[in-house]
């Protein structure tokens, strides 16, 4: 089932690794996660994880920069937003893996939902790969965009 890598799947692949020059932290769970998203026909729900991962992402560097320059209400606002992100993402990955393999769901469970620093940090990795998909979906014309969509979803 998960073995195959699809034309569409491949090529995604292949852009976002182009995008992160090569420096993706988890590849294969990306790619699990986008040949589930064809299989289920969940292109949106892959849309809004991404969105949601970048933007974490971005709050992550501005609260590990802690710039003295910002004030610290910005700073209180923006870790409260990440927390917050972050939730949205578990909950969105949540909801793609739920109807699913529960080996896959099982290992993306103890990889990044835990509850302690290792799955915290495994999390904002998979939100950095994210993130890197996002742009290319923000890349993509619209005719384009459409293609993969129908492709994700045929």
């Amino acid at each position: 089932m998960y073995n195959e890598l699809l034309p569409e799947v491949n090529k995604i692949l292949t852009e976002v690794e182009i995008l992160s020059n090569n420096r993706l932290y988890f590849r294969d769970d990306l790619e699990i996660l986008i040949k589930i998203t064809q299989q289920r026909e969940k292109f949106r729900l892959l849309e809004k994880i991404s969105f949601h991962a970048k933007f974490s992402n971005g709050l992550l560097k501005v609260i590990q920069r802690k710039d003295p320059l910002i004030e610290e209400t910005f700073f209180l606002k923006s870790s409260s937003e990440y927390k917050d992100n972050l939730q949205k993402v578990i909950k969105l990955l949540e909801d793609l893996l739920k109807e699913g393999n529960d080996f896959i769901r099982t290992i993306f469970e103890e990889k990044y939902f835990g509850l302690n620093q290792q799955c915290l940090n495994n999390l904002n990795n998979l939100c950095s790969d994210l993130s890197y998909l996002k742009l290319y979906f923000n890349d993509l014309k619209d005719g384009q965009l459409l293609k993969i969509k129908k492709g994700l979803e045929d």
